[in-house]
């Protein structure tokens, strides 16, 4: 494992965030990426929530894409339950744009969890060259600031508070290419979820 990857280490404060992303293909032959942000006051409540999802002996962690309807339906559940707040960030790019898209995105994602009070920002951990450009794109949004107001680190998919967000990506992203609105429905009538278009 990447020693820029967090996994095991403590939350900290009571609001975290977890940030992950989606990039299905859209009909026109390019990708609708998809950033989004699950933020959350109670982490622990939420953890023993979701350790609650599979049976004790599954070893994968969720992933929207090869999870059936129960699974989708109870992460949803889960979200609700716990108070989960969700933003998410969406573009039609194509592959190459998607690196630029990600720190646009992100450059949100960090300005709208700061304006929100929140103590702890966890990102899904991709490449190393992914988890730099990350880290300059959030120093560069707070340099004027005189640094970034909360603790933030990647982590791999073991930290299960990110399978909620890997779910509102996901859902999003099935939504914005007219593949499966359901659960884009779902989250929308539960009021967890905020869709905002990128540039």
């Amino acid at each position: 494992m990447s020693p820029q990857v967090a996994d095991g280490q403590p939350i900290e404060g009571d609001l975290v965030a977890v940030v992950d992303e989606s990039s299905p293909h859209n009909e026109a032959g390019g990708i609708a990426y998809v950033v989004a942000i699950a933020a959350m006051f109670d982490p622990t409540e939420a953890t023993l929530a979701l350790d609650g999802l599979f049976p004790a002996d599954r070893q994968r962690p969720f992933h929207w894409e090869r999870e059936g309807r129960v699974a989708r339906a109870r992460i949803i559940e889960i979200a609700d339950e716990v108070g989960v707040s969700a933003v998410a960030f969406y573009s039609h790019v194509s592959r190459k744009g998607q690196v630029r898209a990600r720190s646009g995105m992100l450059t949100r994602v960090a300005s709208h969890v700061a304006s929100e009070g929140v103590d702890h920002l966890i990102i899904e951990a991709s490449d190393v060259a992914t988890v730099r450009r990350d880290r300059h794109t959030l120093l560069d949004t707070f340099h004027a600031a005189g640094g970034v107001p909360f603790t933030y680190d990647w982590r791999s998919k073991a930290e299960r508070l990110l399978w909620i967000a890997d779910a509102i990506a996901g859902a999003v992203g099935e939504y914005v290419i007219g593949k499966d609105p359901t659960w884009y429905d779902l989250l929308a009538e539960r009021e967890i979820l905020t869709l905002v278009p990128h540039p």
